[in-house]
């Protein structure tokens, strides 16, 4: 499962993103993993939450991104929920490049069972086809 969270800065999406993990990771008998690009948010999550910072790693547009997730969900097989808050800030593309990205992160959540939630910063009148499935 993907949910996207789509819309423009300021619009709550983060907000929404760091009740979810934490409503989920008191739900779930899995794990659960928040990865962002700053370390600001960690405080607000929950201890039981994995938090990522992207920054600690070499990581650099969406193929080696979403290769570093296939790594993530295949080194744990307990893990059941990432979230990737601000997707287009940590990849630096724009929504509109990202087909290939959402058809690979399907598998890996067909493949692993892991329920994905990612915010994407755009104009929420100019979803890309693509990605409206998800919102």
């Amino acid at each position: 499962m993907i949910k996207v969270f789509y819309g423009r800065k300021g619009m709550g999406k983060t907000k929404q993103m760091l009740e979810n993990a934490n409503n989920i990771v008191n739900s779930s008998s899995g794990n659960v993993v928040y990865i962002d690009d700053s370390s600001e948010l960690s405080i607000k999550l929950s201890h039981k939450i994995r938090f990522v910072n992207i920054l600690d790693y070499p990581v650099f547009g969406s193929e080696a991104f979403l290769g570093f997730l296939c790594g993530v969900a295949s080194q744990n097989y307990d893990i059941e929920t990432i979230f990737i808050d601000g997707l287009t800030y940590i990849i630096h593309q724009s929504p509109e490049s990202l087909k290939e990205f959402f058809d690979g992160l399907e598998k890996i959540a067909e493949k692993n069972n892991v329920h994905f939630y990612i915010s994407i910063n755009g104009d929420e009148t100019a979803i890309p086809e693509f990605i409206k499935k998800y919102v």
